[in-house]
């Protein structure tokens, strides 16, 4: 999966050439634009599988929520999972060449360590799609930046993207995050199936705690751009 995101993400820039502004760029900002463009591609696959895997009866059945898949071919769940791997992989190994700070490093090594797990006992697979349907927000966020950078920042266009970003982060990375939460803690309250390791219950648990937190934090961000952008007060830097 990573090797193929690899031959993705050069055939991407080898597609720039044909961009007048991407000739100008030197061989490392050519790189960081195909790893842009790869943003587009990835994250809207994943959340695409994750999405059919989440249209069950997972929120009213916690059978469903915790199920442990013994044998088989993987579903479309565990699908997403590895494209989600596949595409941390291909991150990582991206920005061991052009760098990056500690906490890049820290969340993709954290989540690829959870996502592994995950896809090993092959249990909850509910769980990990809907961590995973959080990456709808990539593309929105990838397009405004790159909108403000090209100067794009006067444009209705520009103005679009920013609230449609913003309705999109409160929507899925909030509310629906919030509902997981309480879903998790009924699931706690009632009692969890026999199989479901108690670590990798707890593990979960942090982990949405964890998304939901830092999706307020980030929200204080997004919200302070978007109202700048709805008073006309944005500029081109």
């Amino acid at each position: 999966m990573t090797g193929a995101m690899m031959l993705q993400h050069t055939l991407l820039r080898r597609l720039l050439v044909f961009w007048p502004h991407a000739r100008d760029m030197d061989p490392k900002e050519q790189q960081q634009m195909a790893n842009r463009l790869m943003l587009f591609v990835a994250p809207p696959t994943m959340v695409t599988l994750s999405a059919a895997f989440l249209c069950s009866d997972g929120f009213t059945d916690p059978e469903v929520r915790w199920a442990n898949v013994a044998s088989g071919p993987a579903t479309t769940g565990e699908w997403a999972g590895r494209v989600f791997v596949g595409f941390n992989l291909y991150e990582l190994v991206f920005y061991a060449a052009y760098g990056k700070g500690v906490a890049f490093w820290l969340h993709h090594l954290v989540t690829l360590v959870i996502c592994l797990h995950w896809l090993t006992l092959r249990t909850a697979t509910f769980w990990g799609c809907a961590v995973i349907l959080m990456e709808i927000t990539t593309p929105c966020l990838v397009a405004t930046r790159m909108m403000k950078e090209a100067g794009w920042t006067k444009e209705p266009l520009y103005k679009l993207a920013v609230s449609s970003c913003w309705v999109c982060w409160i929507a899925v990375r909030i509310c629906f995050v919030f509902a997981l939460i309480l879903v998790y803690c009924v699931d706690l309250y009632r009692g969890l199936p026999a199989h479901v390791p108690m670590h990798f219950a707890l593990m979960n648990g942090v982990s949405v705690l964890g998304l939901f937190v830092l999706s307020c934090i980030w929200f204080v961000s997004i919200t302070k751009i978007f109202l700048k952008v709805v008073t006309g007060k944005e500029r081109a830097e």
